[in-house]
């Protein structure tokens, strides 16, 4: 599945709520209606660049801008807030790459940066329809590899997000 494609298939799930930068992240439940007439390759293929995204993500400094956003933030609140960056859109996703400090652009004070159901939804699809978890077969996952880069020190780490600092305290 190419990039444009999954973007596309992430835009179409945040429709319903609107598609500005601080409007919603995609839901479950609107991923699970664009989803659900799929065949089941192309599920196959959206989990499959899913957790490509969960991979590309996975880095100290967005995990630090996670941080200041939420006022602290463990493993599992991580891997939810990979989520929310991928159900917020293309946009997000590469301002995180690009710049973490960006990200007060896509949320609102106070906002929940937690989608851990999005990325589950091809999973269940898949599996009512009696088909393995995509993930077994992929290697590596967001559980099972460290983020990359420096990790941030939770003492400085407001210093180091400056724009972040300012909007979230």
């Amino acid at each position: 599945m190419d990039a444009n494609e999954f973007w596309g298939i992430i835009e179409d799930a945040r429709r319903p709520t609107g598609r500005g930068p601080e409007d919603p992240s995609a839901s479950a439940d609107n991923l699970k209606k664009v989803l659900a007439p799929f065949s089941d390759s192309d599920l196959k293929e959206f989990m499959g660049a899913f957790i490509q995204r969960q991979l590309d993500l996975n880095r100290w400094n967005i995990w630090g801008a996670g941080y200041v956003i939420t006022q602290g933030m463990g493993d599992d609140s991580f891997h939810y807030f990979v989520s929310w960056i991928i159900g917020k859109g293309r946009a997000c996703y590469e301002a995180a790459l690009l710049d973490p400090d960006t990200l007060g652009d896509f949320v609102k004070v106070g906002e929940d940066v937690d989608n851990e159901l999005l990325e589950y939804v091809a999973i269940e699809l898949l599996d009512k329809r009696g088909l393995p978890d995509p993930r077994d077969s992929v290697d590596g996952s967001l559980d099972e590899n460290d983020p990359q880069g420096e990790a941030f020190d939770e003492d400085t780490v407001h210093e180091d997000f400056p724009k972040l600092a300012a909007k979230f305290g």
